[in-house]
């Protein structure tokens, strides 16, 4: 299985937003609000591809909704 690129990543994330109507909630750069740190990463070795709600940081449970 092919794994996608951040890029990749964040368009879908966009795409996902627009096609429901729901606000976009992660950081547009993935970098959390909170510890700094590069999300995206860590949600495509967790088998994420963008294609779902973005909440929260993978790694430092923020939420990005508060």
């Amino acid at each position: 299985m092919n794994q996608i690129t951040k890029e990749e990543f964040i368009k879908n994330q966009v795409e996902y937003c627009k096609t429901k109507n729901i606000p976009f909630f992660m950081p547009h750069n993935g970098i959390c609000f909170s510890c700094h740190r590069d999300i995206i990463p860590e949600l495509i070795k967790n088998g994420q591809t963008g294609n779902s709600l973005i909440t929260g940081c993978p790694l430092c449970h923020y939420s990005f909704v508060d």
